[in-house]
């Protein structure tokens, strides 16, 4: 492997990187959210937002991308219905009847439905190394949300919140391995604001119609984790997913998804004072060496 495809994957793997940073902040945004909005009013005021704040940086590439945004929206119309609102709708309205434990398993899937669709639709090798590496990661996941408590899982009950939360995760990573169909070159920013556009749309018209009007801010902690969603976890994040997906594919960028829970998890301790104990190190050391074992082997082919 050369120089310059080095520095891709470096690149690569440094976009997946941020955007599961970002993504893993986005739970405890959802966390101070979760007692005063519903999944649909969540949805309602991240889509705004996040399509008011990225106008002043898509403005000015708007007008010259506009023949392409027609030639191709279709697919533009299906990813701001399935990568933007379906898969952030289900996940805001899980935690109304599944536990935290069991949505950040499932959501760790994505990865996996990517690996397969990847290999489904575009014939893609998965290595050996890759899976044995996904494995760990699943099972070091399994491990840190657990704690390593498997009485959890004695009284198990599936419930619609686990069929939301599988579905978020099917829609991800059906968004992320989808991305392959796009072949114009709209400007980054563009193609954001457009299935930004569309997700408020879909929030919007849901909302008024269920519930009449729009959802009150009433408290100046829901002004920043609602600036949080809109902005990190929806502009950033999704450019850095975006342009990751570009240059390694989504397959290697699943891989690096897998650290969201590990994120969350450093996150829960330093904003919200949540304790972690030594069999949760243990479950983030597995994850973390899974990630490595998929990245490692890729860099030296």
């Amino acid at each position: 492997m050369n120089t310059k495809e080095n520095n891709v994957l470096f690149m690569g793997n440094l976009m997946a990187l941020g955007s599961t940073i970002m993504w893993a902040g986005n739970f405890i945004a959802a966390k101070v959210l979760a007692n005063s909005y519903t999944g649909l009013e969540m949805s309602f005021w991240r889509w705004i937002i996040a399509s008011i704040l990225l106008l002043p940086l898509s403005y000015k590439h708007l007008k010259k991308d506009f023949p392409l945004i027609k030639q191709e929206w279709k697919l533009l119309l299906l990813y701001g219905f399935l990568g933007c609102f379906l898969s952030n709708f289900l996940f805001y309205n899980a935690p109304q009847t599944a536990p935290a434990v069991d949505m950040t398993i499932l959501m760790t899937t994505s990865p996996l439905f990517m690996m397969i669709l990847s290999w489904l639709i575009f014939k893609e090798k998965i290595n050996t190394l890759w899976i044995i590496g996904s494995l760990l990661c699943l099972g070091g996941v399994f491990v840190l949300v657990t704690k390593g408590n498997m009485d959890i899982f004695h009284h198990f009950n599936f419930t619609i919140g686990h069929f939301w939360t599988l579905g978020c995760s099917i829609c991800f990573a059906l968004y992320s391995v989808s991305m392959r169909f796009f072949k114009v070159k709209i400007h980054m920013t563009v193609f954001l604001q457009v299935t930004f556009t569309i997700a408020c749309f879909f929030a919007v018209v849901l909302t008024f119609f269920y519930y009449g009007t729009y959802p009150p801010i009433e408290k100046i902690e829901h002004i920043w984790a609602l600036l949080y969603i809109g902005g990190f976890a929806s502009i950033f994040a999704f450019l850095c997913w975006n342009t990751a997906i570009e240059m390694i594919g989504a397959v290697r960028a699943g891989i690096i998804y897998y650290l969201v829970p590990v994120f969350g998890s450093t996150f829960a301790v330093i904003f919200i004072h949540e304790q972690i104990g030594f069999i949760q190190f243990l479950g983030g050391a597995m994850v973390l060496t899974g990630v490595l074992t998929c990245t490692i082997f890729k860099n030296k082919q």
